[in-house]
């Protein structure tokens, strides 16, 4: 019983999702390809990568990947340090 009510709200939710998106209005005039000057073309700015180290505080994967690579690198210097005399 408990499944046929869950099953029966998902699809009146589906219907009326499905419903407010043939009722809503397009956005507006969308620009065609021929109106776009010839001579003019878009250019894309090449994404550049942020210095190791220098990683964004929302991004914590790739501030832990430089925090592995910096520990990585401080543990084979002092490896090698202790094995030259």
């Amino acid at each position: 019983m408990r499944g046929f009510i869950i099953f029966v709200l998902l699809v009146g939710l589906g219907i009326l999702f499905l419903h407010q998106k043939h009722s809503e209005t397009p956005a507006g005039p969308t620009k065609t390809v021929a109106a776009q000057s010839p001579q003019t073309k878009p250019t894309a700015t090449p994404l550049t990568p942020a210095p190791r180290g220098q990683a964004s505080e929302y991004n914590y994967m790739k501030r832990a990947l430089d925090r592995a690579h910096d520990v990585t690198e401080q543990s084979r210097a002092r490896t090698q340090a202790d094995q030259n005399p």
